[in-house]
């Protein structure tokens, strides 16, 4: 099922990884405007991650994203979805994007692909965005649900109720009001899809080998010496906003910004102060938080 796109995307796709992944464009169309490459979280989609923030942003970038396999409007293989497989798609979109050189903007999973993209190929990357990324802490939730994916994977596989997603999406936000009825249930409708729910079960089952290579993943992503932004809701409920001091830590140069009003998707709850903080990252200054 492909969610509608309301926002001023230029649509498309691209084959990467043995699936056809939806891309969205919008902002600048010159040939050598500077790049910003958006990466959404698990079980959410471009359109519902960035539809907020992007209108705030610089319109001389352009802003390239993409819905990852297993998720939005892109096709969801039988993988195995787990990190080496999310690697392996983003190196075949970035190629078939033609992308150069480009900043990195990742959220929650999109962060910690991010991450761990920006520590392999530290050359391409000219600036690290991470927004409340997965990746860096072991908090009891993941620990939780990476078991339950191997000992009760039908948790994760079978249809989800409409109340379900929209309490899971509740959770996800400091204030329920910041959610949007249309994108609740849109979230709803691609929950019904048996091979999204295959999606998630395969994500939080890798994330087992995750939290036991956590050291050696961490010294890859310090590979990436380069300007980076941490930024998180101080109400998050997946992902503490003490994991800014295991971010800061991984990158010693990182600017962090903490969003008092927010959970784990700032990007929808406080797109004005976030998209600051991004345009002036982008555009290589610094900023006060």
């Amino acid at each position: 099922m492909n969610p509608r796109v309301p926002f001023a995307w230029r649509t498309g796709h691209v084959r990467a990884a043995g699936a056809t992944l939806a891309t969205f464009e919008t902002g600048s169309r010159a040939s050598d405007a500077q790049v910003v490459l958006l990466l959404h979280g698990l079980g959410h989609w471009t359109d519902a991650a960035w539809s907020r923030v992007l209108p705030l942003l610089d319109p001389r970038l352009r802003y390239v994203a993409l819905d990852l396999p297993g998720f939005g409007a892109s096709e969801k293989p039988d993988a195995p979805y787990d990190l080496a497989y999310f690697r392996g798609a983003l190196d075949d979109a970035v190629t078939a994007l033609g992308l150069g050189t480009f900043a990195l903007v990742g959220h929650s999973l999109g962060g910690f692909i991010a991450a761990e993209y920006a520590g392999l190929h530290p050359e391409r990357v000219s600036r690290l965005a991470l927004i409340a990324p997965a990746g860096f802490s072991r908090t009891p939730r993941y620990v939780f649900f990476a078991f339950a994916s191997a000992v009760a994977p039908w948790l994760f596989t079978r249809s989800p109720s409409r109340r379900r997603v929209q309490r899971t999406l509740e959770r996800s936000v400091a204030d329920p009001a910041a959610l949007d009825p249309a994108i609740v249930e849109q979230a709803y409708e691609l929950a019904q899809d048996p091979a999204l729910r295959n999606a998630f079960a395969g994500v939080y089952w890798s994330a087992l080998g995750t939290f036991i290579r956590r050291p050696a993943l961490h010294a890859g992503f310090a590979r990436y010496h380069g300007p980076v932004l941490g930024a998180w809701g101080a109400r998050d409920r997946f992902t503490s906003a003490r994991t800014l001091r295991d971010v800061v830590r991984v990158y010693p140069q990182a600017q962090t910004l903490l969003l008092a009003h927010s959970a784990h998707l700032p990007m929808i709850e406080e797109p004005g102060p976030l998209a600051a903080a991004l345009r002036t990252f982008l555009a290589g200054d610094s900023f006060s938080p």
